[in-house]
């Protein structure tokens, strides 16, 4: 294979290999339906947390309120038993003096115990909601799920069948010149390969647009060596 047919052929692997990019970044591109069904799901499971949360620290609190209260119970008992068998009018009063303090912070606490209540039947329905609009949108997400894994499944096949193709049109390069492609290809969002136009002024390099001087490009139409753009770096083509 002489110098002009390699890089023919080096362009076509080029071609190749600018379509398998393409497969690689339509497997990454999530449809549009799916990405808002999965936002949605996102933003329910979130809401889900947050009134679950909620609910965790108002019950919380209720039972530790409840706790207090039953024990003020206790207290209060024994203090109006302790009351009743007192022998003096001092004793009498430090005991209605307890029972006061027990008894106004029993009342404190169920003032508060009240409305913690009605809020956690409230949150308790937020978090049933939630799950129920959950579940409802399970199986649509769950349907999308599986036609975007299909999607990216045929086009995983398809990478791998014109990979084998790339790879069988690459074995047919020089190895060296291949080698030389994929390094300047790395480094040039995907293109190691460019083609040299023809234009009025003289020729351009198609990779960066710039003008190239006229000895370079005579060395690309002679088609003997592998040139490279000097602007680029890209190795030129003269285009069939």
């Amino acid at each position: 294979m002489n110098g002009s047919d390699a890089l023919a052929e080096l362009f076509r692997l080029q071609e190749k290999d600018l379509e398998l990019d393409r497969i690689r970044e339509e497997q990454g591109n999530i449809p549009e339906e799916l990405k808002a069904a999965r936002a949605h799901w996102q933003a329910l499971e979130a809401e889900l947390a947050k009134f679950q949360g909620d609910l965790r620290e108002q019950e919380m609190e209720y039972r530790q309120n409840e706790a207090e209260i039953a024990n003020l119970k206790e207290k209060l008992g024994r203090a109006k038993d302790a009351q009743r068998q007192a022998q003096s009018a001092r004793e009498q009063t430090q005991y209605e003096n307890v029972i006061q303090q027990l008894d106004d912070r029993f009342k404190e606490l169920e003032e508060i115990n009240k409305p913690k209540l009605e809020e956690i039947v409230q949150l308790t329905g937020e978090v049933e909601r939630v799950r129920a609009l959950l579940e409802e949108a399970r199986p649509r997400l769950e349907e999308l799920e599986a036609a975007n894994a299909a999607r990216v499944e045929a086009l995983e096949a398809s990478y791998q069948s014109k990979l084998a193709e790339r790879n069988a049109l690459a074995a047919t390069i020089p190895t060296s010149l291949v080698k030389e492609y994929e390094a300047v290809r790395k480094s040039r969002k995907g293109q190691g390969v460019a083609k040299v136009a023809r234009t009025g002024s003289g020729y351009r390099c198609m990779g960066c647009n710039v003008q190239l001087p006229m000895n370079v490009a005579q060395k690309v139409y002679q088609g003997n060596q592998v040139v490279r753009c000097p602007s680029c770096g890209r190795i030129m083509w003269k285009g069939e």
